[in-house]
């Protein structure tokens, strides 16, 4: 099932990248299932890095579109991540939802 990316960026505007993959979980649990099993990292965990790392660091940051805080550990425990939205992306797109 394919998660679209207009809901990411909706969503990335929590400003935080632990609430964004919590709530593509939510949303999408048969994601999940289609994550191979890896002996290193969680289902969870995978995805987490599959959102950061090409969704957020390769997609939204290199166009301008948001900054992530590159602290990943602190005294080795892992840390949440906060977004900072670039104008350019509100400038970009404008979600509207039809109620």
């Amino acid at each position: 099932m394919p998660i679209s990316s207009q809901y990411l960026c909706i969503r990335v505007s929590h400003h935080s990248a632990a609430e964004l993959v919590q709530e593509v979980m939510t949303a999408f649990p048969d994601v999940l299932l289609t994550i191979p099993t890896d002996h290193y990292f969680s289902p969870e965990q995978t995805l987490s890095m599959i959102i950061e790392s090409r969704f957020i660091e390769r997609f939204l940051q290199y166009w301008g579109l948001v900054t992530i805080e590159p602290k990943r550990y602190i005294n080795a425990e892992p840390v949440a991540r906060r977004v900072h939205i670039q104008p350019l992306l509100q400038q970009t797109f404008q979600f509207t939802l039809n109620r």
